[in-house]
Order: structure tokens, then sequence, then C-alpha cells
């Protein structure tokens, strides 16, 4: 007898979700309450895709000065 394992075919494929800045914060503050070692790469993930977003979002912010 040969046991079988579920793959799910979709479990590599790539999505694009989009949320607030307050709900990415409200996520990862809740994986921040699990062991480290379970939510560390992912706490990572989604700091390294939303680190360069932020940053884009600071400088768009930012006051613009005239030189003359």
């Amino acid at each position: 007898m040969t046991d079988t394992v579920d793959v799910d075919p979709l479990a590599d494929e790539i999505l694009t979700l989009k949320f607030a800045v307050k709900d990415i914060n409200s996520i990862l503050g809740l994986l921040g309450t699990l062991p480290f070692v379970q939510s560390v790469g992912l706490i990572n993930a989604i700091q390294a895709q939303c680190n360069p977003q932020v940053d884009a979002l600071k400088a768009n912010n930012e006051p613009q000065t005239a030189t003359a």
C-alpha cells in the first residue's frame, strides 16, 4: 500500500494582491505573533516587495523644491 500526497498544481504560481499600507502593517503584526522560524520567511518576502513601493510613494509625496 502506498500513500499518495496531493500536490496543489497552483502552489508555485505568483498572484498579485493589493492592500492598503495599514492592512499590510496589520498582516505583519499578526505574523509577528507567530514563532520566528514560522514567520520570518513570509515577513521578509512581504517587506522585500513592499519596501521599493513605499520608497516610491514617499519620494512622490516629498515637497518639490524650486531651483533657479
